[in-house]
């Protein structure tokens, strides 16, 4: 019985956010969004939702060229000028390089495992990918859009490398810029590669990235449950509509 507790409190710290979040996360989500939209506009913010559905072809076949073409697209839509980034897949064989910045627990099977990391260099900047996501396209993209928003927040300067919360930034970045859908169903669950264990992929966990798409979603006047819901896995899926409506409550005159 014991074990099984100690597996469940596993599973609960690996869906909390990394990092702590100043202020506490709703209103640190609140914060970062405001900023994201003085940094990158309001058209950012408006444009179409990236869907799984349209954005990864049917005729995907887990090859570096079919990645490749979906980073191009995933760079493209975050606003990266073309050249700016090379993108590696040889990041298992080069994680020594980087370092161990996430501890992996030993509980339930459960571990944090790293499947991206970007890179400045002198003429350009790289981002480096698992080539265990190869096959896992959905996934894939979310890992693109965490990384590409390194080069916009911290390769354009807007943010500092050692800032605490930079990583959970790139988090929200990700949804903001219209890949919340992807960061949302990547971001705990079967670590991909065919590996047996539960992954905590990125920064953000299921709680945390449910409050982000449901002020993502009121920031944009979807003041019903948005029709992209149902691409969503269903743990930030049954929280969404919540939030969602809490907020419009709390924006009325009065509250």
């Amino acid at each position: 019985m014991r074990r099984l507790k100690d597996q469940a409190a596993l599973v609960e710290r690996l869906k909390a956010p990394v990092e702590e979040l100043p202020g506490g996360q709703d209103q640190w989500i609140r914060d970062s969004m405001d900023w994201f939209i003085e940094q990158f506009g309001r058209d950012v913010l408006t444009r179409p939702i990236v869907s799984p559905s349209a954005f990864i072809s049917a005729g995907y076949d887990g090859s570096e060229a079919a990645a490749s073409e979906l980073f191009e697209r995933v760079r493209e839509v975050m606003g990266v000028p073309a050249g700016r980034l090379e993108l590696r897949f040889d990041l298992d064989d080069r994680n020594a390089e980087f370092g161990e910045v996430r501890p992996v627990p030993v509980l339930a099977g459960a571990t944090r495992m790293r499947f991206g990391a970007w890179l400045p260099g002198k003429e350009r900047n790289t981002v480096f990918t698992s080539a265990s996501l190869l096959g896992e396209p959905s996934v894939l993209v979310a890992n693109f859009a965490h990384e590409i928003g390194h080069e916009l927040l911290i390769g354009s300067g807007r943010v500092s490398r050692t800032r605490p919360d930079q990583e959970s930034l790139t988090d929200l970045l990700a949804v903001f810029q219209g890949f919340g859908i992807f960061i949302a169903n990547a971001s705990f669950g079967r670590v991909p590669g065919g590996v047996r264990r539960t992954g905590a992929m990125f920064y953000l966990r299921e709680r945390a990235l449910t409050e982000a798409l449901a002020y993502y979603a009121f920031l944009r006047g979807e003041r019903t449950v948005p029709g992209w819901e149902s691409e969503l896995d269903w743990p930030v899926r049954f929280g969404l509509a919540a939030r969602l409506s809490d907020l419009e409550e709390a924006s009325q005159p009065g509250k």
